[in-house]
């Protein structure tokens, strides 16, 4: 009765325990994409900030330096050729606001007039020289300091053409061409700010005059970037490491809880499952075992455990009652069948036999034999039938089976067509342990199923087979449909496909008195039909009869 249940690895302790792990490993591999999703979204956003920090620096230097410029009118007196009296005033105003100013790059001065072939009259100074856009990364590496400010004629292109070109001409920066121009390679170098420049002059007011290119140096905002990057790289291998172990921790107490918990709400069902699956290999002597066992199933407090057994307590009852009605209605139909023919056959006999009187001298004594003979075949035939009706005694004993097999024989044969042979040998047989009145019925059940399959010139054969002292064998067989093995193991056991049930159902009940009493039938195909091994075990030895 006991056993393991079927597909243990799909159990459903199995089925929550990984269904938890999949959830954990499932949140923890979301957890960690999301953790570096947002650290980086900080570290961008603690640059731009730094950026733009930066940036407004910049354009407050750059505006203050502007300011400045305002008050020198000698750029209003400066022309292409000539070499004026102010020029070395303003180289060296250049020179001291980039060298005393460790924050600002290089400054131009770029003039809004051009001379006939675009250029513009420029004053410029860097600390190194100006980067070429078009220069590799190595050049740009081993770039030289300037000498000095310089006066040179400049042509613009690109991009910083279109938006000097826009300050002259409508006195205002284009943010969107600055921001392409600080991306770009001078970008990587300095931070640019372009700013119109007006001359102060009395009586006029503020003159027009060109561009201030100022750079300011980026390294702080590299220097802040790299320290920013190490900070944030720092913290997010602290929390990381914080998360693992925390995640470690959690996953040990919920696995503990979570198995425990899934355990004391598996188990009782766990135990059903093996009671229920017992019954499908339950012998006939086991049912009152098996209930037994699941009455002991506990549920754990768990309403649904105790519904389920309730339902199969209630189910293995009205299987039992169907069980018992299964057996008293075939029991009476098999039996109805048999008394039908044996009442037909013994009307048909008694209209051939005169009535007492009808003949004189030894024809009437002939007569009376004959219907006394009759009357000694009615009674038998009647007690017969009755050893087989319906009865409630069900005590076991140790009883003699040869006489009930030979009133199922006389009662079977008796409604069988003349030109069928039929074969009975039964040699003396030890006595049994059982229910008379069932063990009775399993070989009636037998006779009569292969009796209604038997056609005229057919064969019937019972016989007692020589076997071992512990157990008596006997074989019937009879002429009629062939059968595959597979239909055969089914005609025994035909509740496993209900579509395959058709006819009676004698066999399989007789297979299942066989192994209530600890025997067995099995039928198998025969050349010219079926047979059926019936056995069971000797009777036990009285003690009393024992020799000690």
């Amino acid at each position: 009765m006991n056993g393991e249940p079927p597909y243990k690895r799909y159990s459903m302790k199995t089925r929550i325990i990984i269904l938890a792990l999949a959830a954990f490993l499932f949140w923890v591999v979301l957890m960690f994409p999301l953790l570096s999703y947002t650290f980086e979204g900080l570290l961008n956003r603690s640059i731009k900030a730094i950026e733009e920090a930066q940036g407004v620096a910049a354009t407050t230097i750059a505006r203050l330096l502007v300011l400045e410029f305002s008050q020198w009118q000698d750029l209003l007196q400066m022309t292409f050729a000539e070499q004026k009296k102010g020029e070395a005033r303003i180289k060296n105003l250049l020179w001291e606001k980039v060298v005393f100013n460790e924050v600002i790059e290089g400054i131009e001065l770029i003039q809004a007039a051009t001379d006939a072939e675009d250029h513009h009259l420029t004053y410029l100074y860097y600390r190194s020289a100006v980067p070429d856009p078009m220069a590799g990364q190595q050049d740009k590496k081993m770039l030289k300091p300037m000498e000095g400010p310089q006066k040179i004629n400049k042509k613009l292109s690109g991009l910083e053409k279109e938006l000097i070109d826009s300050i002259n001409n409508r006195k205002k920066v284009d943010k969107n061409l600055l921001e392409s121009i600080n991306r770009g390679p001078l970008g990587s170098e300095m931070t640019v700010r372009y700013i119109p420049v007006h001359i102060l002059v009395s009586g006029q007011g503020a003159v027009y005059w060109g561009v201030a290119k100022i750079g300011v140096k980026t390294s702080a905002i590299r220097l802040a970037r790299l320290q920013q990057g190490q900070e944030h790289d720092w913290i997010r291998k602290v929390i990381w490491l914080e998360v693992v172990l925390s995640l470690g921790l959690v996953a040990i107490l919920a696995t503990s809880i979570a198995y425990k918990w899934v355990h004391n709400f598996t188990e009782p069902l766990k135990s059903l499952g093996v009671v229920a699956r017992g019954l499908t290999t339950a012998k006939p002597g086991e049912f009152d075992f098996w209930l037994d066992n699941l009455r002991l199933v506990d549920s754990s407090e768990q309403p649904e455990i105790a519904s389920l057994r309730e339902i199969l307590l209630r189910l293995s009852a009205a299987i039992h009652k169907t069980g018992q009605r299964l057996i008293t209605t075939e029991n009476e139909a098999s039996w109805g069948r048999v008394a039908s023919g044996v009442i037909s056959t013994t009307l048909d006999r008694l209209k051939k036999i005169p009535p007492p009187g009808s003949r004189p001298g030894a024809d009437g004594q002939e007569a009376a034999k004959e219907l006394k003979e009759f009357l000694d075949q009615l009674q038998t035939e009647l007690q017969d039938l009755q050893r087989f009706g319906p009865t409630d005694q069900t005590a076991w004993q140790i009883f003699d089976l040869q006489p009930g097999l030979h009133s199922a024989w006389r009662l079977v044969t008796a409604n069988l067509p003349a030109t069928v042979q039929c074969t009975l040998e039964l040699t003396v047989l030890p006595p049994v342990w059982g229910s008379p009145s069932e063990l009775e019925l399993a070989f009636f059940y037998l006779l009569e199923y292969a009796g209604a399959l038997l056609k005229p010139g057919g064969e019937l054969t019972l016989r007692a087979l020589p076997d071992s002292v512990a157990a008596v064998r006997i074989q019937l067989q009879f002429s009629g449909p062939r059968l595959s093995p597979e239909e055969c193991r089914n005609l025994l056991n035909p509740f496993q496909d209900p579509e395959a049930i058709r006819g009676s159902l004698g066999p399989a009940l007789a297979a299942a008195i066989a192994a209530q009493h600890g025997g067995s039938l099995t039928v198998q195909p025969w050349e010219r039909g079926l047979l059926f091994l019936f056995e069971l075990p000797k009777a036990p030895v009285p003690h009393e009869t024992q020799k000690t």
